[in-house]
């Protein structure tokens, strides 16, 4: 069979229509073979009054990246319940980066006197690291011993950048510099790999769900009887006991963690503010959980964010258009990663809140046949 006749670059953009190449809007963006850009339709959640354990404390909007039609209403709708009733509070909890090479061995014994010695090489590999950046600081090392090889997590303070380069940076330097050293001959260490997966970057792991990667958040609000009948159309005990027998289900089902849909705004603001849409990955896992008053009738509403690789500066791929939606977040001064993690975690709860009262007063699906098919589309018989 006659091989078949590839495009070449030139030929392939040549046809395009939807994909634009602006050179202005592309001229700093750091891929390879770039071709243009797509745009996401934007559309702006809000208002929601937030407090922060940063000195955040204000009303703020949210700019959301995404083609699925109710979302941005929904999200809008959770954002009026909880200003009603004194807004979203937030704390943020923990904030590293990880990076985890492998030392190798020919042998366990050698692995496991590496093993041993680990803690006395923490402050030579600590000023090794912080050689390499003005904002990366490495603050503790942990090693894993498996079989002749050594897994060593190393965890970074990184300012107000994501970091996951800059940590990458800084680990390849250290372990370049004790590889040359006579103390890694004298432990017979044979060679080294950048990252053994101990990490687990941009997948789902138990690990940095216990230990985080990223800003850990809590974010957390009250919903009142009088509100939740008015805003969502169901009284608060019917929202209570609508998620209690979901999380039966979900543990049945194997579910890690408890949110209805707080991937969305994760995955929406993260490519609106220029963040790494594959850490959704990693970044989508929360617990949302419920405490009902029977006294007031008020629910005390929580979900917990442990690993949200943000950053407000670096990376050097932002579009004019992503500064601008840090800009409409006040994320874009010094100290503003922990208000971007504890943002998203504010309107990630507002749309949960939104869209489980939706399923408990049977809207759910009737609010999709009207905000997410296009005009004309025959309308449900509800």
């Amino acid at each position: 069979m006659p091989t078949p006749k590839t495009d070449s670059l030139g030929e392939i953009t040549s046809k395009l229509k939807y994909i634009v190449e602006d050179q202005d809007m592309i001229k700093n963006v750091k891929i390879e073979n770039c071709i243009g850009s797509v745009k996401v339709p934007v559309g702006l959640a809000g208002p929601l009054r937030i407090r922060g354990s940063d000195g955040t404390d204000g009303i703020f909007h949210a700019p959301l990246a995404t083609c699925e039609g109710t979302l941005v209403a929904s999200c809008a709708r959770g954002s009026k319940l909880f200003s009603s009733t004194g807004g979203v509070q937030f704390k943020l909890l923990r904030d590293n980066m990880t990076r985890a090479p492998i030392f190798c061995f020919s042998c366990v014994e050698d692995a496991a006197s590496f093993y041993d010695s680990i803690p006395q090489f923490f402050p030579e590999f600590r000023d090794v690291a912080q050689s390499t950046s003005k904002y990366a600081r490495l603050v503790k090392i942990t090693p894993q011993i498996v079989g002749s090889t050594v897994h060593v997590m190393f965890e970074y303070h990184c300012g107000d950048a994501a970091g996951q380069n800059m940590v990458t940076f800084a680990t390849e330097k250290v372990c370049e510099h004790f590889a040359a050293s006579s103390a890694a001959q004298k432990l017979k260490l044979q060679r080294f790999f950048i990252e053994g997966m101990l990490a687990t970057e941009k997948s789902l792991s138990w690990g940095n769900i216990l230990r985080s990667r990223g800003v850990a958040v809590m974010a957390w609000g009250k919903i009142t009887q009088q509100a939740c009948q008015d805003i969502l159309g169901c009284s608060t005990w019917e929202f209570y006991q609508f998620l209690l027998k979901s999380k039966e289900a979900g543990t049945r089902n194997g579910q890690l963690g408890y949110s209805a849909n707080q991937a969305n705004i994760v995955a929406a603001l993260f490519i609106a503010c220029g963040q790494d849409a594959a850490s959704v990955a990693e970044s989508a896992w929360s617990h949302l959980t419920l405490e009902f008053d029977r006294e007031t009738e008020e629910l005390c509403v929580s979900s917990y964010f442990p690993s949200l690789p943000v950053g407000t500066v670096g990376g050097g791929t932002l579009y004019d258009a992503q500064r601008e939606a840090l800009e409409i977040l006040g994320c874009t001064g010094p100290g503003s990663k922990g208000r971007l993690a504890g943002l998203i975690a504010s309107f990630a709860l507002a749309l949960d809140v939104s869209t489980i009262g939706a399923v408990t007063n049977n809207t759910f699906a009737a609010s999709h046949f009207k905000f997410g098919r296009p005009a004309g589309s025959a309308q449900p018989k509800l």
